[in-house]
């Protein structure tokens, strides 16, 4: 079968990153207790954080990484999520998932830019192909529901 390339139909739209467990060195804000980020998710919203946040230790990071992914000039987008573990932390953080990427040192440009070849290799004809292609590498939010 021929590889056919497609428009850059898939676009990556927007990032938030969640804390996946109390490990200190994935914080993304500082100032937390350890109560408080057992007690809850600490979220950072905005993509410039991520652009410049840099972790204390970046051979120790987990984050939930949840992406908006949109198709051609649709204004919306679907919640896509994926794992992001350093290396050191594989042992101590079991994930049972195909979405996770795993890196030696958390440097968010690098993870961005697997991030977006991921996309260009799951381009499809349709929203709809991609779609697949897309729940192949990340957790699709409609991912269970009947008829998906």
């Amino acid at each position: 079968m021929q590889h056919v390339s497609y428009p850059n139909r898939l676009t990556l739209r927007g990032e938030v990153a969640l804390n996946l467990g109390v490990i200190a060195e994935s914080r993304v804000f500082e100032g937390y207790t350890v109560e408080e980020m057992r007690s809850r998710n600490i979220t950072m919203v905005e993509e410039e954080n991520l652009d410049n946040w840099k972790p204390q230790n970046p051979r120790s990071v987990a984050l939930r990484l949840i992406l908006q992914i949109g198709w051609d000039d649709d204004p919306g987008s679907n919640d896509f999520d994926v794992y992001c573990i350093t290396n050191d932390l594989q042992d101590a953080i079991k994930i049972k998932s195909r979405a996770v990427i795993y890196c030696e040192e958390f440097e968010w440009s690098k993870i961005k830019e697997s991030i977006l070849n991921i996309l260009k290799k799951c381009e499809g004809q349709t929203w709809d192909e991609s779609v697949e292609k897309l729940r192949k590498k990340f957790i699709w939010e409609y991912e269970g529901m009947a008829g998906t």
